[in-house]
């Protein structure tokens, strides 16, 4: 199948490029910003051209929701294996502001996918993409911060971007923003924030999540020690493939009950991935219980479960700050004011 020709600017003439100071693949990106909003005759014209065998309703659409068909009309074009045509989409998408067509024109630059390979409009792509808040491209660019990829590494600058990809639920991001605080690499080490993305990321059937999930529960790292915890999450690391995590797991084994044992396995059966779409899921309970334990507030044990004591612990810690009117519920005020009570106090 022929390729399109690779174009080194979107858009020419509508678009205003805004420089960012990011190297990226031995590069200095050059940002593309979000396409001014009066397109619609460019629009129309375009409906026209790639949409023309579609649907009515596709024909007549502009700006964001022609973008977002034009994204959606690209992926199955690229799951179908016809490079060129999803390139084609992916491009008038990108140029219309879409973040995660902006990562699929990239990732197709970088590949020379339905395209003629070109590194640097890849960069670029990408680099935009992550300004538009496209958590792939966000977690491209920090794993490239944090592990030296093609550029000077920046643990600083490699936290940001995977705090910006973890919080919008990407897996990857979330476990090597754990991998950032527990080594305290860019940031303050802290092992119970740590503790809390490494779970998060586990939730989502993260292997290397599940294992070091697994982990700090069993050492007691960041968490209070659950051996039976422990164990499970080792159990599904190693049933995922983890090459670590079946001797580590006997070593744990080593330590507990028949019955410790017995419930880990039933733990372990009984997981199931599940989407990242819950903000106090059972690793955001567990940081606050055990934050507010550290801070003198009895949350009791450290299970995840919201319960009476829990929610007495946060009133009474909202109220030890002054804050008599707060919700007895996990919120993202809560976790950022314990979280930043703890990165001030290291």
């Amino acid at each position: 199948m022929k390729k399109i020709a690779a174009r080194r600017g979107p858009l020419a003439g509508r678009v205003a490029l805004r420089l960012w100071a990011f190297a990226f693949a031995g590069l200095v990106a050059v940002g593309c910003s979000d396409v001014k909003e009066s397109l619609e005759d460019a629009d129309k014209s375009l409906s026209d051209a790639l949409l023309g065998t579609e649907t009515e309703e596709a024909n007549s659409l502009t700006g964001p929701a022609l973008a977002d068909s034009l994204y959606e009309g690209g992926l199955k074009l690229k799951a179908e294996g016809q490079d060129a045509e999803a390139f084609a989409r992916f491009e008038q998408a990108a140029e219309r502001g879409h973040a995660g067509a902006a990562y699929e024109l990239g990732e197709a630059y970088e590949a020379g996918r339905g395209v003629d390979r070109d590194p640097k409009a890849g960069a670029e792509w990408i680099d935009a993409a992550a300004a538009r808040g496209e958590p792939r491209a966000q977690y491209a660019l920090g794993a490239a911060l944090y592990n030296g990829d093609g550029v000077a590494r920046d643990y600083v600058r490699a936290v940001e971007y995977l705090g910006q990809a973890a919080e919008q639920g990407h897996a990857d991001a979330q476990f090597l923003l754990g991998e950032s605080y527990a080594n305290g690499r860019g940031v303050t080490k802290n092992l119970s924030w740590a503790a809390r993305w490494y779970g998060k990321a586990a939730r989502q059937g993260h292997v290397e999540g599940a294992f070091s999930f697994g982990v700090v529960q069993a050492a007691g790292l960041g968490l209070p020690t659950n051996l039976p915890w422990g164990y499970a999450w080792l159990d599904v690391a190693s049933d995922r493939g983890h090459v670590k995590a079946g001797e580590v797991r006997a070593a744990v084994a080593n330590k507990m009950t028949p019955a410790e044992i017995a419930t880990g396995r039933q733990r372990a059966q009984a997981f199931a991935p599940e989407a990242a779409t819950e903000f106090a899921d059972r690793p955001t309970v567990m940081y606050v219980q055990h934050s507010l334990n550290q801070l003198g507030f009895n949350a009791g044990t450290v299970d995840g479960l919201m319960g009476p004591r829990t929610r007495s612990a946060i009133k009474a810690y909202l109220s030890s700050n002054g804050d008599t009117d707060g919700q007895a519920a996990v919120t993202p005020t809560l976790v950022q004011r314990l979280f930043e009570g703890q990165q001030s106090a290291a």
